[in-house]
């Protein structure tokens, strides 16, 4: 078991995990900025993207390249400089580092060192677009990037159709129309979507529908700017279904579980609310 105090020593070497914006500058925090100004080094994913977002807000530390393809041999490197007392601020193109981004590999070292690793809040697109969307945000399933190919996409949305989450990922421009169509091959095209788009900027855009009302707008008016597509929680058979929890819970209850767990495990387990399993639970 490891505790970490990230504050015990304001002069030992340490890791800042930076959110920056995803579109509109204005969303960079004071403590972001103060941090990325005091760093040692920023890690970044693209120096080039990134250098000139840092430019525009006046940031100007020494830059290194620490992405997928190079994360495994830089992070050791990393880490040592921070054991030898550097901060180095990690940062992904826009948004939350970590999230689809390399960053967990430098954490996992830093962890493994006994290097603090200081999280910020701030910016992320599947969270703002997840707010606005009009989809139950409790649960929710976050995927990333989905794969490219259609038939591996399949199986994800196969896991999508039945899930009673709200289930979100990211798509390219010009791939979102034929991954739309593969989504068409096993929704129901009723089934509602949301489509985010150019989040916080000028054309920021949120096309709400059925899967296929979406797909044909797309196919009439070319996609533009990195999309967050969100699926509806798939709420067809789950009234049916209740009683059939409730006496699941009730089975771990009879064998041990205290009802809090019980309730919680088992609403885990079928991704449905575990303060209205916990309601019904009580009405019996």
């Amino acid at each position: 078991m490891q505790i970490q105090t990230s504050y015990k020593d304001d002069q030992q070497g340490k890791l800042y995990l930076v959110p920056t914006p995803i579109g509109n500058l204005e969303d960079i925090t004071i403590r972001a900025k103060k941090v990325l100004e005091s760093a040692d080094y920023i890690a970044a994913e693209d120096t080039r993207t990134s250098g000139l977002m840092l430019d525009r807000i006046g940031i100007h530390n020494k830059m290194v390249a620490f992405h997928k393809f190079n994360s495994k041999e830089k992070a050791p490197e990393l880490v040592k400089l921070m054991q030898e007392g550097a901060v180095i601020a990690e940062i992904s193109d826009a948004g939350m580092p970590v999230i689809s981004d390399p960053g967990y590999i430098l954490v996992e070292e830093c962890i493994k060192a006994n290097v603090p690793v200081v999280p910020l809040p701030g910016a992320s697109a599947f969270a703002t677009a997840l707010i606005a969307s009009g989809f139950d945000a409790q649960p929710f399933t976050y995927y990333g990037f989905l794969p490219r190919k259609a038939s591996q996409q399949k199986d994800y949305f196969q896991e999508m159709n039945q899930a009673r989450a709200t289930s979100i990922f990211y798509e390219a421009p010009h791939r979102l129309v034929k991954t739309l169509e593969t989504m068409g091959e096993v929704f129901d095209p009723s089934r509602q979507i949301v489509c985010a788009r150019e989040l916080t900027k000028i054309h920021e855009e949120f096309a709400r529908g059925t899967l296929a009302e979406v797909t044909d707008h797309f196919k009439d008016v070319a996609p533009r700017g990195e999309f967050v597509v969100l699926v509806s929680p798939n709420t067809a058979e789950k009234e049916l279904e209740w009683n059939d929890l409730i006496a699941e819970v009730k089975d771990k209850v009879d064998s041990g579980v205290s009802k809090k767990d019980a309730i919680k495990e088992v609403a885990k387990k079928h991704q449905v609310s575990k303060n209205e399993l916990y309601d019904r639970y009580h009405q019996q």
